[in-house]
């Protein structure tokens, strides 16, 4: 990949001093720096707000609730795991980060959940089902409210900021269901 980049700048700025577009080129070269800054400083806000509206969730204790009726869903997914009240807590907080679609806290959830699920591996070299599957439901991208999304569509100026959704959710639904499909079927023959 490193030697792609290498030889496309090559490329591109060879042709920019060829079509004499040098300039537009430096132009968009400088401004990189400030629609990154913009971009990152959107995504991190971003992140707060439903890194706050989670914690208020939580120490509401709606999330108990919401636990509750995701139960028989992460049951059915992670199997007997689900009743250790530690591993549980933090797979239905992952699941309902994933949920609001916020990537950065559902992988903050993640890792306590994986620490979580180091119990329950029989070599330590070799992760266990359950540990595979959350990669798998983090990986999938399934969201309710992909809100990372709506985001950046919003700050691009998108005339339609839902008009990914559709599209979303049901690539995310298939995408995700194939995932534990496969890895059950891997688990049951393997």
């Amino acid at each position: 990949m490193a030697k792609v980049f290498k030889y496309g700048l090559i490329i591109f700025i060879s042709m920019s001093f060829f079509t004499h577009n040098q300039s537009q080129l430096l132009s968009a070269i400088l401004s990189s720096p400030q629609q990154v800054f913009d971009l990152i400083k959107i995504l991190v806000l971003s992140a707060c707000l439903w890194n706050g509206l989670l914690n208020i969730i939580r120490a509401s204790g709606l999330i108990n609730h919401l636990s509750l009726i995701l139960k028989p869903v992460l049951k059915l997914i992670y199997g007997k795991v689900i009743e250790d009240k530690e591993a549980y807590l933090y797979l239905s907080t992952n699941f309902i980060a994933n949920m609001l679609g916020v990537g950065s806290l559902a992988s903050i959830s993640g890792l306590k959940a994986m620490q979580a699920l180091t119990k329950y591996q029989t070599n330590k070299k070799i992760p266990c089902k359950e540990m595979m599957l959350l990669v798998i439901m983090n990986t999938t991208g399934f969201s309710l409210i992909p809100s990372t999304m709506m985001t950046l569509r919003q700050s691009y100026g998108s005339q339609n900021v839902l008009g990914f959704f559709i599209y979303s959710l049901a690539i995310g639904f298939i995408i995700t269901v194939i995932g534990i499909v496969v890895s059950k079927v891997i688990e049951h023959y393997g």
